[in-house]
């Protein structure tokens, strides 16, 4: 009954720990176009210093990213964080506490330099953000 009784626990234990983490594709955008050129592994996220608009996150249908479509639509819009990377010193601050689902790209531009880089923090773990660094151009 003892040994029942703890494969029970083992068993439901894995069911809790065994979620899926970070299966969700998502993407940083401005003004609804994804900020990084394409979706691959060696693609670098870059924002002018003079951009305008609204910085948001969400999911990404990729399409047919496989076949070189560039075509990505949002479909879910997500909560995150911002903090600002230091190019100097490699220091990275929290820009607000507040969560966001859009913010003005100026607000945030306003306390970068050059050189600099925008955090995108998801707020949730299903969500893989790979480009979550936004360099400052």
């Amino acid at each position: 009954m003892k040994k029942l009784l703890l494969l029970s626990f083992l068993f439901i234990g894995n069911i809790v720990i065994a979620q899926d983490l970070y299966n969700s594709c998502s993407a940083a955008f401005l003004n609804d176009q994804m900020i990084v050129e394409e979706y691959s592994a060696t693609a670098k996220a870059k924002i002018s210093k003079e951009a305008t608009g609204w910085i948001s996150a969400g999911t990404v249908n990729l399409g047919n990213a496989s076949k070189g479509e560039n075509k990505f639509e949002i479909t879910e819009k997500l909560a995150y964080g911002v903090a600002i990377k230091d190019a100097s010193t490699g220091t990275i601050m929290l820009f607000s506490p507040t969560e966001y689902k859009k913010i003005e790209a100026e607000k945030v531009l306003a306390k970068c330099r050059k050189g600099d880089s925008i955090i995108i923090m998801t707020t949730d773990n299903k969500f893989a953000l790979p480009h979550n660094e936004i360099l400052v151009y």
